[in-house]
């Protein structure tokens, strides 16, 4: 004859077990909303986001300035600087010598050379003007937060070198003063910065110590990415709300 085992819960420990699963449901549901919001942090990027067309473009303004921090110009006519030479340009006619200061973007898949500079594929870059201008790539704050940013200043004239002064600014205020001396040589930023809605990022550049325009052409690679800065915390607390579930409440 087979013997029955019976195994007796009683009320209360059943009802603390069912409340038990719901809240580690809970915490997982959570969790994976959690990982989806993480997942869509917005980046934005200077060359893949260039516009031909707009200016401003979103986030995105490029012009001039007679000094580093004086009033900014936008740049108000676009094309191309030479016909068929697929570079597109952003410059201002009423105040430039042979197009400086100037924006360009190479948004073909092969490397373009003109002059004495070279541009690889989907490449931007900018250039100081005549008279000591500063040439700019702006990027204004939607909203306000956290963001990694980070930039790349390169010297893209490989005939004679380029002789740049480049700068990262936060309304105004230096993040990076650096200087490109020569072909192919870089100045490099990277920082989380807190800003808030218009805020406003400068890269910039200058004709240099040499103090003069000639072959300073120079490279820009600009990545900002938002940090969505709750996320650690809320993960930390959900994980030991769940251990405090599983230790406390018996769940198996």
């Amino acid at each position: 004859m087979k013997k029955i085992i019976t195994i007796s819960i009683n009320k209360n420990e059943k009802n603390r077990r069912i409340r038990a699963w719901k809240e580690f449901f809970g915490i997982v549901v959570l969790v994976f909303l959690l990982s989806g919001y993480m997942a869509h942090a917005t980046t934005f990027d200077a060359a893949a986001d260039f516009s031909t067309t707009n200016n401003p473009n979103g986030v995105w303004s490029y012009g001039w300035s007679s000094t580093l921090t004086s009033a900014f110009n936008v740049y108000p006519y676009n094309g191309k600087i030479i016909p068929g030479k697929n570079l597109d340009l952003w410059v201002d006619p009423g105040h430039i010598a042979s197009y400086c200061p100037n924006v360009l973007h190479n948004a073909t898949a092969g490397t373009i050379t003109f002059s004495s500079a070279r541009w690889k594929p989907g490449q931007l870059s900018f250039h100081p003007g005549s008279n000591g201008e500063y040439s700019h790539v702006r990027w204004t704050a939607l909203d306000a937060g956290i963001f990694d940013i980070d930039a790349i200043f390169t010297g893209i004239d490989f005939l004679y070198g380029t002789t740049t002064d480049v700068h990262v600014l936060h309304n105004g205020i230096s993040l990076l003063d650096g200087l490109i001396n020569g072909f192919d040589k870089k100045s490099l930023f990277a920082s989380t910065i807190l800003v808030r809605k218009n805020d406003i990022i400068d890269f910039a550049v200058g004709y240099g110590s040499n103090k003069n325009y000639y072959n300073d052409s120079t490279a820009l690679s600009v990545t900002i990415i938002s940090v969505p800065e709750p996320c650690t915390l809320l993960l930390v607390g959900l994980g030991g709300l769940l251990i405090k579930i599983t230790g406390d409440s018996y769940l198996f």
